[in-house]
């Protein structure tokens, strides 16, 4: 009886020791899935035929933050909610990603589940570095608008010369800008964490303190295509 309990205890030990290894891999896992969503989603704007705008802001831009399949919907009392990550640009070069969430509550008739990409084209680096806080509300501390899109619009606007952020939502194929203000946005620590290996710190994964794994040069690559182009 007493060997039984005994070979019990030690199952239940190595079970819960193994725990925290099996929560990082699905974390590392969920970093590397964003990554790779991010990236389709840029690759897929660099051929609609609507974002030439958001091609020449991006050639402007501080940063880039991604939100793949933002989920959005309800009943009378809805709101939005997704995760997603962000780099940054510097003299011409990428660093990143670190990864964000967003949130937002909004109250309306509405009906119906819908996933929306979200691309928020950081203007300035004041903007950029409100990356490096845990959390800030887009609108309060970053200046937030729709961005402009189609064939006539232009990008000759208040945000372009002082700084602030300029947000696209992509669903269903159709490219536009889209209002966001009031949503909150933040580090999520434990994907930088799960990604890196070494440090959830936004302000070191930014701005070049560490090396970036080979799925974010593929995003990279992705974004430098969309300046070339």
């Amino acid at each position: 009886m007493k060997k039984a309990i005994a070979i019990i205890v030690v199952c239940l030990t190595l079970g819960f020791v193994s725990l925290p290894q099996a929560f990082a891999d699905n974390l590392k896992e969920d970093a590397e899935i964003i990554v790779t969503k991010a990236r389709i989603v840029m690759e897929e704007v660099k051929n609609a035929p609507d974002s030439g705008p958001a091609y020449d802001l991006i050639r402007q831009c501080a940063g880039v933050a991604i939100i793949p399949e933002m989920f959005k919907g309800g009943f009378i009392v809805g709101g939005s909610y997704g995760k997603g990550l962000v780099v940054a640009r510097k003299d011409g070069r990428w660093s990143g990603p670190s990864f964000v969430y967003i949130g937002a509550g909004s109250v309306g008739f509405q009906i119906g589940v819908q996933l929306t990409d979200l691309i928020l084209v950081v203007i300035g680096q004041n903007t950029m570095d409100s990356f490096l806080r845990s959390n800030f509300k887009l609108g309060a501390d970053a200046a937030i608008a729709a961005g402009p899109w189609g064939a006539q619009a232009t990008a000759a606007t208040e945000i372009l010369l002082k700084g602030g952020i300029y947000s696209y939502s992509r669903a269903k194929g159709l490219f536009a800008g889209v209002s966001i203000e009031g949503a909150g946005l933040g580090t999520d620590f434990d994907l930088n964490r799960a990604y890196y290996q070494t440090t959830s710190n936004p302000k070191d994964i930014l701005y070049g303190q560490v090396d970036t794994p080979a799925s974010g040069i593929k995003l990279f690559e992705a974004l430098s295509a969309i300046i070339k182009q």
